[in-house]
């Protein structure tokens, strides 16, 4: 059991307005206290269901992740070993790469960046730097290498960041055009922004414009247009990232009509959304996104799928406030 999480959830739960004061003493923005809570209560529900894993073991990474960002330090630590601990159980069946041992890696890795544990961030990202070169899909290893860069560069290991900046430009150019190229190479160019490679990151960014051209449905335009806003913040384009940011939000209203945009992909477009219109300076913007997503995640009822997208909201909301 996680003592300290468990007494955050009964405050939340018995007493409303003693909550909320609670969780901003706590660091957690007032409207995230109800989203947090639930997610919360579903993570136990998790813990002791038959899921595999690997399914338990991303959910703890991503709570993990989110507490981080919170400044709750030991909750943090405790889902971070959690995560871990899910990591070493037998599966029935290999996890999908999207829940596969990289992910929950590069995961902790900027959890315990965020948290300062520079050593144990280190040692992950050893351990998912090996796991990740052997991963076989190419999509995966590009968007998480430079996810892991700059939790390098966090703790002052420029170098490490470095090269997993590059390993995740490498698989970038193995990926299809689509919203799995683009979404790597924003991530590359942000990395490279943040360990101060400014020529590079220029370099990648004009990769990633001519991928976003070439993306034709209207779906993943809405992805490319946010992923390349925020590829333009990283590098301080702020107008052009506000521009791209709001016609990111714009293209979101005209999929409205596309059936297999499900409701768990809408919840995680209109967190990239809101948290691009932030970090190009559009507080209105991200604020107005937030309120759909809020609503959007009202409409889910399973399970995993709505605490996947209770801890989006959380995680949105934060974003976006140390942004603002």
């Amino acid at each position: 059991m996680i003592t300290r999480l468990l007494v955050l959830l009964v405050v939340l739960c018995a007493l409303p307005a003693a909550a909320q004061a609670q969780a901003q003493r706590r660091g957690v923005p007032q409207e995230a206290a109800e989203p947090l809570r639930e997610a919360l209560k579903l993570l136990e529900t998790i813990r002791v269901s038959n899921l595999d894993a690997s399914w338990r073991a991303n959910a703890f990474a991503r709570l993990a992740r989110v507490l981080a960002r919170l400044g709750d330090a030991e909750a943090a630590r405790t889902m971070s070993n959690s995560a871990l601990a899910a990591i070493d159980e037998p599966v029935k069946t290999p996890p999908p790469a999207a829940i596969s041992p990289g992910v929950i890696y590069a995961l902790l890795v900027q959890t315990h960046a965020d948290l300062h544990d520079g050593e144990i961030a280190q040692k992950l990202a050893e351990r998912g730097f090996a796991v990740l070169q052997t991963l076989p899909d190419a999509a995966t290893r590009a968007n998480l290498m430079p996810y892991m860069a700059m939790g390098l560069a966090e703790i002052g290991n420029l170098a490490g960041a470095r090269v997993a900046a590059l390993e995740g430009l490498r698989a970038a150019t193995q990926v299809p055009p689509g919203r799995d190229q683009i979404a790597a190479l924003a991530q590359v160019t942000m990395a490279q922004a943040k360990i101060g490679d400014h020529a590079n990151a220029l370099e990648t960014l004009a990769i990633a414009r001519q991928a976003a051209a070439q993306i034709p449905d209207v779906t993943g335009q809405v992805y490319a247009l946010a992923h390349l806003a925020r590829a333009e913040a990283a590098v301080g384009n702020y107008d052009r990232a506000r521009t791209l940011a709001r016609d990111s939000a714009m293209t979101y209203d005209r999929t409205q009509t596309d059936s297999n945009f499900t409701i768990a992909l809408r919840v995680t477009t209109l967190g990239l959304i809101a948290v691009a219109q932030a970090e190009a300076k559009d507080r209105n913007a991200a604020h107005q996104t937030m309120r759909t997503l809020h609503l959007t995640v009202a409409q889910l009822v399973q399970t995993y799928e709505r605490f996947q997208a209770l801890v989006t909201e959380v995680d949105t909301i934060v974003q976006v406030e140390k942004v603002i």
